[in-house]
């Protein structure tokens, strides 16, 4: 009926209506709009979906106006914990100084095969909660299966499996690092208009998301490249082959996928925020760089993923060429490390243990 009588569909109920995969019958946003124009009582329709409905071709009805969105992420770690994280950022941006913030993060005790368990989970829950490896990797690979060979081809035709199939590889070993299209094309042998194509299928699709350098020219943010990120580390760990905690630890892909949690973590807790934050990278043309750069309202927290248990010169380096870019416009620094300890490594920097950063629970 959504197919064959949209306005018959939605006119027999007045809501509330839930409709899930909406992206599979896009008329179906026309008929809401008439619905929603005839009664603007707000929660009559919850429509989800597996795609960006907004950026597909095959929708012509965005409902702007009368529409609020919300990305659902995985799993998150403070979800795993059992913790509330939403008071982090908000709390860091109202700090003076990190001395005060010392006592806010609780030690969180994990070892280190454990949280590296928790990484190559993802947070998808049927592999994020199985009880074995095996389940895990038979999860993702059905789910790879069905979203080349199924989801994907009802959003646009991909003329060769094989050839996607290979990009996706090659675009997770990429995870972490600044996306080079032209790299990218000459190594999976693409034409150029099909690699945008097949990376935008990626986009539109929740499996990737891109982090663009950070900018006081608004429009050298918009030509410089973005990093690239997948949104869940245990789909990207199973795309490069990497199944234990024990061979991620000794993996090369070790950083970039670490890195690629923390963005992913960041993305969540940033959802959670009922003011407008935005997630940016940082560096310079010298090579220094910040791992991430949260703005809300022209002030800034920086974060720097570092995968050690002491805290190195070179980190302090990149911190205090940023406030001296930023000066007063930033907030403060943290640098998440290996260690167990929170520490305060001057008025404007800390190092927190990634578990107490993201497991953070509200008192």
């Amino acid at each position: 009926m959504a197919l064959t009588d949209p306005d018959g569909l939605i006119a027999s109920h007045e809501g509330p209506l839930a409709i899930d995969e909406v992206q599979k019958a896009p008329d179906l946003l026309r008929a809401v709009k008439l619905s929603v124009d005839r009664n603007r009582k707000p929660g009559r329709f919850l429509l989800t979906g597996s795609a960006n409905i907004l950026t597909l071709k095959s929708v012509s009805e965005t409902l702007a106006g009368r529409i609020v969105l919300h990305e659902l992420y995985p799993f998150s770690f403070s979800e795993f914990s059992k913790g509330r994280n939403p008071g982090v950022l908000r709390t860091a941006f109202h700090s003076e100084k990190t001395q005060g913030l010392t006592d806010l993060f609780k030690k969180e005790k994990i070892s280190h095969k454990g949280f590296l368990s928790r990484v190559l989970g993802g947070g998808y829950p049927e592999p994020s909660l199985a009880k074995k490896a095996s389940l895990r990797d038979r999860w993702f690979k059905s789910y790879r299966k069905t979203y080349v060979e199924r989801d994907i081809q009802e959003i646009s035709a991909i003329e060769r499996v094989p050839d996607f199939n290979r990009l996706m590889t090659m675009a997770a070993a990429r995870t972490g690092q600044v996306l080079n299209l032209s790299d990218l094309g000459r190594d999976s042998g693409l034409p150029y208009m099909t690699l945008r194509r097949y990376m935008n299928i990626l986009e539109q699709t929740y499996q990737i998301f891109l982090v663009p350098p950070f900018f006081t020219n608004v429009s050298k943010r918009l030509m410089k490249a973005p990093k690239l990120y997948w949104t869940d580390t245990g789909f990207v760990s199973h795309i490069l082959d990497i199944h234990d905690a024990d061979h991620l630890g000794n993996n090369p892909h070790l950083g970039a996928i670490v890195e690629t949690w923390v963005a992913s973590e960041l993305k969540k807790m940033i959802s959670l925020e009922s003011e407008s934050i935005t997630l940016y990278g940082w560096r310079t043309q010298n090579g220094q760089e910040v791992d991430f750069l949260i703005e809300k309202g022209g002030r800034f927290l920086s974060v720097e993923v570092k995968w050690s248990r002491h805290i190195e010169k070179p980190a302090l380096r990149s911190f205090r060429a940023l406030k001296d870019s930023l000066r007063h416009h930033l907030v403060m620094g943290v640098v998440l490390y290996r260690g167990e300890d929170v520490l305060s490594l001057d008025e404007k920097l800390i190092a927190v243990p990634y578990e107490s950063f993201f497991a953070h629970k509200q008192e």
